[in-house]
């Protein structure tokens, strides 16, 4: 090509000299940077991608596009041949050599995109991310190269290469947009069940068009999480599980306490990690090349009109052009990369945690840690590990800032090094606490959902108890403390936040006061515009720190947890053959074969003293063992130990069978949040045939008849739907559907009357029973001492943990010790009374509708539409004072952060004619204002909306949950109403008030923006109404599935919560059926549920932001366009750009804070939902407080009551009839009198539990009977709800303590209105004297681990005592009567102790009316006056015990013959 013309088109340049209007690159820097360069390292990356793909399987069709691809390519690359015959046969030029060898490579980089483009097709899922890449620089490139040879042209070969390059460029779009298309319809998938994103070009990740499917789904319908998008599967919880288990270095977290996991969890994710780092460069440079394009475009301005600068003008727009799209499209890229680590660190860590409690060690496993870890820890980690990026690339932009202001200013860009440094150095000082300041706020957050959760589980209990009150008190008052010390943390926050803030006001007031340099129009606006960007990263630091530092923090806590020392099976295997194991499975030839041998062993929980001492015995293989003994003699840590789950341990334990499932029955029976049916075959395949007879086997067919649902009724948090002789025969159910070798029950009969217990006991364990059938090996611990003649071998344990005896019944009769003493006779010929045989109509399963309240959940308008109501309930718990703040100082800190800016155009025109110092003073003046209202908005929100909406609506929020109706907590997932006190909680402390700071400062400064930037050409403020139009347009159509996408985020993490406390409560039942692979299964999948929401919703955030960066970017051109074309004033037009580099980070903030704001809001609507929702059980007419003394007989009247589970309230109004199958309580006709003794009797499931239930108002009579009952002559119906369970005493079936945590004083006196010596005085009375002591007084903290089961039951009938004699103590010294109702109080404890206890009863409640649910006959023979049998919610008999059994053919009498094994027996004989 000719240039003779150019003076320096040979020499590198870049910008020619003397031709081309002196606005064009040299020949020689376009070949060497715009065609040998990209083109070399296309072809050596082409090269190892090439050898890649070429191992991998083919996966795609797509023929036709295919073809397309590769003729349009094979043009292309004719097309090249070409070009690079003109260059070798033309007249040589002044870059002939560069020329030939630019076209050479270009050539050969065109057949490896055949090449790429033939393999990435067929054998990658997504369009080629190099081709893409390669192919659209290229194109920018080569559209530099195509203006030069047209501009070049002298002769007519130049001409002809002018024209090829044209159809070059033409085709090489086309190859762009053919590459693009995604191949989404021919890969060898199942497109439903993969994300679109696996599929997208880089060009539609760029822009996020992979979502805008389900922006329209969300827009028109309401989602639910089955609508959305699956997972990513490189995002799949199993495989990035795999990933982090190879890196993890647990054994070394102790030596490296502070980045020990997150040095693993990094090597785990290099790749992912990595990705985001080119696109930040990229976003670097384009950020940096705004202050050199503001310097070019105000020289611009400045210089008189010339129709020659007109290329000058358009090359800025080009420029503007490219630089915005660049901060677009690096920042889209940046953020999708870093938004996909921080969810796969998300699902990493999550996995880890569910991994780890099912290892844990059982003493941990109900540490309320774990659950807060889940939750609480984990939102921190996903909060600060998006910035990790931010700190390299904010230290590369300061530097880069420092050395662009020297170049400027001189000496004097230190001035805003030193603001920074003493910023920094306080920060560092502030930081050094925040660590600390947030391990105690986690430690209180901790402590509270743990309590949470824990009190949620036991609601039913506390109820029962009269305790609510004092547990939600506790609870509440956690609340406050937690917020004050949170508060702490955020004075920090708020401290980091200003100090983060301060260079940015500070620095160009120190740096233009001390600058000895003239500050012209282009100095001032440029120079600025290098602070603006040297202190913009730092204020993302320093506000970010916080964030990361609490990350760290919350990672160190998990990092801790994965350390802490696994479960230790202690237990030895012998290596025995298969052929010897088979033979003593099947109990043949060998002789006494052993199941397991414990030798010298000790066991206990921690602590200097032992549970078990000195054991030496064996279990027999493929027999019945029972294990008995006193309360406390450590019967169920037997068990454990047989299990290898206790901590503490010496001596020897072997195992002789292979290691598989034992099927394990805990004493309080651990059931999944799941259905009847789900919980009986727990992981193992169904069999409807094995179903069927264990569900015979274990008598629960009349009981499952009368669920709502049947079979698929699903049972509640720890089985809260069933009686506790359900759940244990359930738990049952699933160890014989297991079909384990081995099988361990702890005290499983403890709940059942003495038929259902016979009959149980005489089809599971007796000598035809189903384990006896399939020659297992069953070890039951046990007080049911009248199966000691069944079992084939005997443990007796003493109250020291000492074996007293063992051997078979008849060798221990002969011994004359603890065995012989219970007064067991051997039987021959257990009565069977006839089993009742089930209806047809019983027995079938019903199947109802899902709940219609979930289903208006779901379909609710208000989740797409958003309620601005939302907004007053949670301004209305803020306070007007707080918020009329936060507005004014809001608008004070946009007006200051405007005026700053448009401060220098009056200092650079002198408009008042006064001295440096004046404008210095003013300019200071508005820089310190702006720093002092951050503070106060900050602190406004921070400080005072969290203190009083978060107590407020906690406090709202709990009381919902203690004046829940009982139908409510059978029927709602606990890890629901958990979540709504973390996660919700959480979002209300951080989420929410920083949304409405950067809200509020971000609409104050937008708006003066706005101004500013139209100031510099009036012709762009008439663009405003349509740029209003097009962001409501925009945050309308988000927000439509925002909002949505973070109410799913929330619903979804409940069942992985859910599911989660259930591990924690079960893991020992868990572990010994061998299921932790399988719940870790169902936990992954849990996981990568809610994993979906969330990531979608951190995607379509990042639309968001993407969007409004072209929005942005338009803004900018037409400034510049407006700028050049109309020579508008050069003051204002730097004014306007200058603000314009902050401009796209506010307008962007703004509908990001708004967006956030409403997603944020979701929790609020959420809690106010909840609140609304669920109707408090105390209806309107509840109105009577009786006197305090009442009732002071205690007489009861019940005339024809029915009751359902299924009614409510409200039935009344509309007259809804339940069906009589579904009554749990029918025509209950019952007068006690005052000061009676009343027994109520029957087998499990009759309505015993629920006459308890009733009498207590947890279950409403049906509305046309509620006002069949009295007491004392008192409607029951009117009786408030809380003041009659405060009244009378109850003492549920499983004994209830408040979180644990709590001290002894507050467990027995919940309501504190005990002195200690009382305290002290019944616990004495039980027994339990020595255990206070042990514990170190009333004031010592306890959990109720720290009881055996039996000990319990005397906690709480000393908690009972003590009600009475305070009561006793409030009315004068008067002993009034009063009712007592009993539940199975002592269906855990030995007979001796049972005895003890009605003693106690007797003497203490002498005056009282007693209802007491009981199976011990020998008790109700001894200090009942009357017995009440029930069978299907009605009685059947009623009569004085002792007459009941000496009368032939009654009911109680049958009970009695079976509990003592001799039909004739009668109580005269």
């Amino acid at each position: 090509m000719s240039s003779t013309l150019c003076i320096n088109d040979g020499a590198f340049g870049p910008g020619v000299q003397g031709c081309r209007g002196d606005f064009d690159f040299t020949q020689k820097f376009e070949r060497i940077f715009f065609s040998i360069i990209p083109a070399s390292v296309f072809i050596a990356a082409a090269i190892t991608r090439v050898a890649v793909l070429s191992q991998r399987p083919r996966i795609v069709g797509g023929a036709i596009l295919q073809y397309a691809k590769l003729i349009t390519i094979s043009i292309f690359s004719v097309l090249q041949v070409a070009i690079l015959a003109l260059f070798v046969t033309g007249a040589p030029g002044v870059v002939h050599g560069l020329s030939t060898a630019g076209a050479s490579l270009v050539f050969i980089a065109s057949l490896f995109i055949i090449a790429l483009s033939y393999v990435e097709h067929s054998r990658a899922q997504r369009p080629s991310t190099l081709l893409i890449i390669y192919i659209l620089l290229s194109l920018l490139f080569d559209i530099a190269q195509v203006r030069t040879a047209w501009l070049s042209i002298a002769s007519v070969g130049q001409t002809s290469l002018a024209r090829l390059f044209t159809s070059s460029v033409a085709l090489k779009a086309v190859i762009l947009c053919l590459e693009a298309i995604p191949k989404t319809r021919w890969i060898h998938w199942v497109a439903s069940e993969h994300s679109p994103e696996e599929s997208s070009s880089l060009l539609s990740l760029g822009v996020y068009y992979w979502l805008n499917k389900l922006f329209l789904r969300g827009y028109r319908d309401v989602l639910s999480v089955d609508d959305l998008y699956p997972l990513d599967s490189n995002m799949v919880a199993q495989g990035l599980y795999d990933k982090l288990a190879r890196q993890l270095r647990v054994h070394c977290y102790h030596d490296e306490p502070t980045f020990g996991l997150c040095k693993d969890l990094c090597k785990a994710l290099v790749g992912p990690l990595l990705a985001p780092v080119a696109p930040r460069i990229a976003l670097v440079g384009f950020k940096y090349c705004q202050p050199f394009f503001i310097n070019s475009m105000l020289e611009y301005l400045q210089t008189p009109y010339d129709p020659s600068t007109n290329n000058l003008g358009y090359g800025l727009i080009g420029a503007c052009f490219l630089i915005y799209m660049g901060i677009t499209l690096s920042t889209a890229w940046y953020n999708y990369y870093n938004q996909k680590v921080v969810y796969m660190t998300r699902s990493c860590l999550a996995a880890a945690i569910y991994r780890k409690t099912t290892r844990t060690k059982l003493t941990a496993a109900d540490d309320s840690a774990a659950v807060t870890l889940m939750s609480t820890d984990l939102e921190r980690i996903i909060r600060g590990s998006p910035f990790i990026h931010e700190m390299w690339a904010n230290t590369v932009e300061v530097a880069i800032g420092s050395w662009l202001l020297q170049r400027q200013l001189g000496v004097a860009f230190i001035s805003p090094i030193i603001v920074i440094a003493v910023c920094a150095v306080i920060l560092g000082r502030v930081l050094s606490l925040v660590g600390k300041k947030q391990m105690a706020w986690m430690a209180k957050i901790q402590n509270r959902v743990g309590l949470t959760a824990n009190a949620i589980s036991n609601m039913k209990l506390y109820k029962i108890s009269g305790i609510t009150g004092p547990v939600a008190d506790l609870i509440q008052s956690l609340r406050v403390d937690e917020i004050k010390v949170g508060n702490k943390f955020r004075w920090l926050a708020i401290l980091a936040a200003v100090l983060g803030f301060a260079p940015l006001c500070l620095s160009p007031v120190v740096t233009f006061a001390v600058t000895s340099k003239h500050l012209d129009v282009n100095k001032l606006f440029t120079s600025f515009s290098y602070i603006v960007l040297l202190s913009t990263p730092l204020i993302v630091m320093f506000q970010v720190l916080p964030n990361i530092f609490a990350a760290l923090t919350c990672l160190q806590r998990i990092q801790r947890f994965l350390a802490d020392e696994p479960r230790n099976d202690f237990r030895k295997r012998p290596i025995v053959p298969s052929s010897s194991s088979e033979e003593k499975t099947e109990g043949s030839s060998t002789e006494n074969p052993v199941a397991f041998h414990i030798e010298d062993g000790s066991f206990g929980w921690g602590g200097e003293k032992m549970t078990l001492n000195r054991i030496n015995t064996s279990i027999p293989a493929n027999q019945l063992t029972l294990v008995v003994g006193q309360v406390a003699s450590g019967k169920s840590t037997f068990c454990k130990v047989l299990l290898g789950e206790i901590p503490v341990s010496s001596g020897t334990v072997t195992a002789f069978f292979p290691p598989s499932q034992i099927g394990y029955c805990e004493q309080t029976p651990f059931l999944y949040n799941a259905s009847f049916k789900d919980n009986i075959i727990g992981h193992c395949e169904f069999d409807q045939k094995k179903y069927d007879e264990i569900v015979e086997a274990t008598m629960l067919n009349t009981d499952v008849a009368l669920l709502p649902d049947s079979h698929d009724t699903k049972v509640g948090s720890s089985g809260i739907m069933l009686s506790g002789g359900q759940k244990q025969r359930v738990s049952v159910a699933r160890a014989l559907y297991s079909e384990a070798d081995v099988m361990i029950f702890d005290d499983v009969l403890s709940g059942l009357d003495n038929y259902t217990e016979a009959e149980l006991f005489h089809r599971v364990f007796g000598p035809d029973g189903i384990t006896r059938r399939r020659n297992v090996t069953v070890v039951i611990c046990t007080h049911s001492v009248q199966h000691l003649p069944t079992a084939d071998h005997i443990i007796a344990l003493d109250t020291d943990g000492t074996v007293i005896e063992q051997g078979n019944f008849q060798e221990l009769m002969r011994n004359n010790k603890y065995v012989q003493s219970l007064g067991v006779k051997e039987a021959f010929g257990v009565p069977q009374p006839k089993a009742e045989k089930l209806t047809e109509k019983q027995a079938l399963t019903k199947s109802k509708e899902s709940s219609p309240a979930l289903k208006s959940a779901l379909d609710d308008k208000s989740r797409q539409l958003g309620d601005f109501t939302i907004y007053k309930h949670y301004f209305g718990s803020v306070g007007v004072m707080s918020l009329s703040v936060l507005i004014l100082c809001a608008i004070l800190g946009g007006v200051c952060n405007n005026l700053f800016t448009v401060w220098l155009n009056f200092w650079s025109a002198d408009t008042f004619n006064k001295s440096n110092g004046f404008y210095v003073g003013i300019f200071g003046l508005f820089g310190v204002l702006q720093v002092v209202f951050l503070g106060l908005t900050a602190t406004t929100a921070l400080i005072f909306m969290i203190s009083s909406s978060g107590t407020a609506l906690h406090q709202r929020a709990i009381t919902t949950v203690i004046t829940a109706p009982l139908k409510f907590f059978t029927t709602t997932d606990s890890g629901i109403v958990t979540n709504l006190f973390s996660q919700d909680m959480t979002i209300l402390d951080s989420e929410l008030p920083m949304s409405i700071i950067n809200f509020s400062i971000d609409m104050a400064v937008s708006i003066g923006n706005a101004f500013v930037i139209a100031s510099a050409s009036p012709y762009l403020a008439i663009s405003y109404p349509f740029l209003i139009g097009i962001l409501f347009v925009v945050q309308k159509f988000y927000l439509r599935t925002s909002r949505q996408m973070r109410l799913l985020d929330l619903e979804a993490k409940s069942p992985l919560y859910t599911h989660y406390l259930d591990t924690i409560k079960g893991v020992a039942t868990i572990r010994a059926f061998g299921w932790e692979g399988l719940d870790v299964e169902h936990n992954n999948k849990l996981l990568d549920t809610s994993q979906r929401p969330a990531y979608l919703l951190a995607m379509i955030q990042q639309w968001l932001i993407t969007t409004l960066n072209l929005i942005v970017a338009g803004i900018a051109i037409v400034v510049t366009c407006l700028a050049t074309q109309l020579r508008v004033s050069t003051g204002l037009t730097g004014a306007s750009l200058v603000t314009l580099l902050s401009f796209s980070d506010s307008i962007m903030n703004l509908i990001r804070a708004y967006t956030l704001l409403e997603t944020s809001l979701g929790a609020v609507s959420r809690l106010r939902t909840f609140s609304e929702t669920v109707k408090p059980e105390d209806q309107p007419d509840e109105d009577l407080v009786p006197p305090q003394e009442w009732p002071q007989g205690g007489r009861i009247d019940i005339k024809n009551v029915s009751a359902s589970y299924e009614s409510k309230p409200e039935d009344e109004a509309d007259g809804t009839t339940v069906s009589p199958s579904n009554l749990v309580v029918r025509d209950l006709t019952l007068s006690i009198l005052p000061g009676e003794k009343v027994a109520i009797c029957g087998r499990t499931g009759s309505g015993k539990s629920t006459m308890i239930l009733l009498l207590l108002r947890l279950l409403d009579p049906l509305p046309f009977c509620k006002k069949n009952m009295e007491i004392d002559g008192v409607p029951f119906h009117r009786i408030d709800r809380a003041t009659l369970r405060q009244r009378i005493i109850a003492i549920p079936q499983d004994a209830v303590f408040l979180p644990d945590g709590s001290v002894v004083k507050a467990n027995i006196d919940p309501l504190g209105v005990a002195t200690s010596e009382e305290c002290l005085d019944v616990l004495a009375a039980v027994g339990l004297a020595n255990f206070v002591a042990d514990r170190g007084g009333l004031d010592a903290s306890m959990s109720a681990g720290d009881l055996s089961a039996g000990q319990k039951q005397l906690f709480s009938l000393a908690r009972a005592i003590l009600r009475k004699r305070i009561r006793d103590r409030l009315n004068d010294g008067e002993k009034y009567g009063g009712i007592l109702l009993l539940d199975e109080v002592s269906s855990s404890v030995d007979k001796a102790t049972d005895r003890a206890m009605q003693e106690i009863i007797r003497t203490e409640f002498e005056r009282y009316t007693i209802i007491m649910v009981s199976h011990r006959l020998d008790m109700v023979i001894d200090f009942f006056d009357r017995v009440v049998i029930l069978d299907k919610g009605s009685v059947v008999e009623s009569g004085n015990p002792k007459a009941l059994v000496d009368t032939p053919g009654t009911r109680f009498g049958d009970l009695w013959s079976i509990e003592h094994h001799d039909s004739s027996s009668s109580m005269s004989e």
